[in-house]
């Protein structure tokens, strides 16, 4: 009970068959990934795309205008002052001061313990500078706000003075520390966090973007590669789910069911997206070792090799007989070839199905062409 909000529930329940089943396939997934290898030059590829587009998401929750590639130009220096208000330029360069002070955080040991510093210090992290009407940063808020709308599940009205507010928090930090919250599973313990901490809403502004980052910190601390920072973009491309997710789940009180099965299909689709991402990967590096095999033993003449090349650097990327002769980079490689050597260059590697042919004769890559 708190002093002047009634009754404040603090839920761990839910329908462990739906769940379950999620758990599982997501443990399944995430064990698969774990087990691909991933070289460097992968890592310093998917890293910084996966930063830029979860600073992105997280703020256009919150009605922030800047896209992943427009976060990544702010970042590096190279987005005109012109381009975006100030609020949003500030925000998303505070966002991106969060992220990295969580990658640096010392995590261990595993299970995570946090507390209330950690969260009032991501809070500064985000709202320092901003101009949010009452905000001070790291700072409760002592006040009513309203969360929500109509369209996306109802308006919700989290506690309102401070002190109950620092007796939720109080609660929810011992809660979410407790050996029950700890054992469970760590995709259980993250979305609880996020889920719970929205709802106390602790501060005038900045609570999403706080929530989300908690979760992403534990997470990131149990050893979960890539979806901490892929679950805010999954967010924020179904939005109205999201919303929908949580008010469903507070007007049940005490079944968390529709939130975990939101946050779950995340880690989900996040996941398959990273798998099919890595052995698109691991395919292109086979390629290119396969390629080196059959240029070795004469079985494909250098311009054919060249040409495969090419496109494994193009990442599939389609084209036609008269692109391959007349449109840069192919025609370095056909442009003082006759069209009947065009041709029969094309009838080979499709023989040997390292390229594939839509009806339309658009020719492309075909990455399991050595596979037998």
């Amino acid at each position: 009970m708190t002093f002047k909000s009634g009754k404040f529930i603090f839920c761990d329940q839910y329908d462990k068959p739906r769940i379950e089943k999620l758990l599982v396939e997501a443990s399944t997934l995430n064990a698969t990934i774990n087990d691909l290898p991933i070289l460097p030059a992968w890592s310093s590829q998917i890293d910084p795309e996966l930063l830029y587009s979860s600073i992105a998401g997280t703020a256009a929750i919150e009605g922030n205008s800047l896209n992943a590639e427009e976060v990544k130009a702010l970042d590096e220096g190279r987005l005109s002052e012109a381009a975006h208000t100030t609020k949003d330029r500030l925000e998303i360069t505070n966002l991106i001061g969060a992220y990295r002070a969580i990658d640096t955080l010392k995590t261990k040991p595993v299970p995570f313990i946090f507390s209330e510093k950690h969260i009032k210090e991501l809070h500064k992290h985000i709202t320092f500078n901003l101009p949010y009407k009452d905000n001070i940063p790291g700072t409760y808020r002592n006040g009513m706000v309203r969360v929500g709308d109509n369209a996306h599940g109802g308006i919700y009205t989290p506690p309102k003075i401070i002190e109950d507010i620092q007796k939720l928090m109080e609660e929810f930090i011992d809660w979410i520390n407790s050996d029950e919250l700890i054992n469970s599973h760590v995709f259980v313990r993250a979305a609880l966090a996020h889920y719970h901490l929205s709802l106390i809403h602790p501060f005038w502004d900045g609570n999403g973007r706080v929530s989300r980052l908690i979760e992403a910190l534990l997470l990131q601390s149990a050893g979960i590669r890539y979806v901490p920072k892929m679950l805010s973009n999954y967010y924020y491309r179904h939005v109205g789910d999201y919303y929908r997710a949580f008010s469903e789940s507070i007007r049940a009180m005490k079944d968390v069911t529709p939130f975990l099965e939101f946050n779950l299909r995340g880690v989900i689709e996040s996941l398959q997206q990273m798998k099919t991402r890595i052995a698109f990967f691991i395919r292109v590096l086979a390629m290119r070792d396969y390629l080196h095999f059959l240029s070795s033993n004469k079985a494909i003449s250098k311009r054919q090799n060249d040409l495969l090349a090419l496109l494994l650097d193009q990442s599939g990327k389609q084209f036609t007989l008269h692109e391959l002769q007349n449109t840069m980079p192919y025609a370095m490689l056909y442009r003082k070839v006759s069209e009947m050597t065009a041709r029969r260059d094309l009838k080979k590697l499709l023989e040997l199905k390292l390229l594939t042919v839509e009806a339309e004769g658009r020719y492309s890559l075909n990455l399991r062409g050595f596979v037998s």
